[in-house]
């Protein structure tokens, strides 16, 4: 399949710094907390419970082992929106995820009228950052799009459509442009894919609301 990709939009570059071991982003607007950090300090319960019964060792094993899972599963999935050939990811990437790569493709066909991979936005309203994976049509709607790698199917976890719904405000704010939907796409060691559609207004309080807390913890 090939993409079409549309003229990139003109947006201000920001640059990324770690502050107190968060990732914050320098913006025309100032120095501003990354979308996904902010989030990670709001961690679920179930997660908290999971990583007390297994122990800070294996907790921490098993995250390190699922982030690079995940930025292998990105790299393919951002040349493949960018048209590149696909040579031989087993081989490049791993059986993993050249797997979860390949459960996730008919997801990823379903994306057109691509404007953005990997772009940084930033709300000053907000006072938030953060980095898109993708903005593009989904099923001929504007979207932006996430992709989420998983050992199983399980509820979607709704941090992922805070932080969407975050990177439609912000691209808004930047470009004028109405994201019209949020997706979440997940492939899972189990063999499943997972796309998530849903309207970012459904969860614009809870992102501000979110914010708020952060930042009264901070204070």
């Amino acid at each position: 399949m090939t993409f079409t990709h549309l003229t990139p939009k003109e947006i201000p570059k920001i640059s990324q710094k770690t502050i107190n071991g968060k990732r914050h982003y320098e913006t025309p607007g100032g120095e501003f907390i990354s979308i996904t950090s902010l989030l990670s300090s709001m961690t679920p319960d179930g997660i908290l419970e999971w990583r007390k019964a297994v122990g800070d060792d294996v907790a921490d094993y098993v995250m390190r082992t699922a982030a690079d899972r995940g930025s292998k599963v990105h790299n393919m999935i951002e040349s493949y929106l960018n048209n590149e050939p696909q040579n031989d990811p087993v081989r490049e990437f791993g059986v993993l995820p050249a797997g979860l790569f390949s459960i996730m493709t008919p997801g990823l066909d379903r994306i057109d009228r691509i404007q953005a991979l990997e772009q940084a936005v930033y709300s000053t309203r907000l006072g938030v950052a953060g980095r898109t994976d993708c903005i593009a049509d989904f099923d001929g709607l504007m979207s932006t799009i996430d992709f989420k790698t998983s050992t199983k199917k399980r509820e979607i976890n709704e941090n992922y459509l805070l932080q969407a719904t975050f990177y439609s405000l912000g691209w808004e704010e930047l470009t004028g442009e109405k994201i019209k939907q949020i997706v979440v796409i997940t492939g899972t060691e189990d063999g499943y894919l997972d796309v998530h559609q849903d309207d970012p207004l459904n969860y614009v309080e809870k992102l501000e609301a979110a914010i708020a807390d952060y930042r009264a913890i901070i204070k």
